[in-house]
């Protein structure tokens, strides 16, 4: 299953910290190792021509933070 973008591990850090009000944080990208992190590294977890639905990690998390700061969350 897959969104209908896709983005770095940094660039979610980045819309989740816009999304929550925490524009100034440093987000570092740090390479992972691993069998299952090279898998990532070569796409193996993304599905573009699968999307499932239509909003993106972005609108996911600044619809998350709104809920969360009006006590539904």
């Amino acid at each position: 299953m897959g969104g209908p973008e896709i983005a770095t591990l940094p660039d979610l850090g980045r819309a989740y910290l816009a999304a929550t009000g925490r524009h100034r944080r440093r987000v570092v990208p740090l390479r992972l190792w691993g069998k299952a992190y090279a898998g990532f590294r070569r796409g193996g977890n993304l599905t573009p021509s699968h999307a499932a639905g239509r909003g993106t990690f972005a609108q996911y998390a600044a619809e998350r933070a709104s809920a969360t700061r009006a006590g539904r969350g």
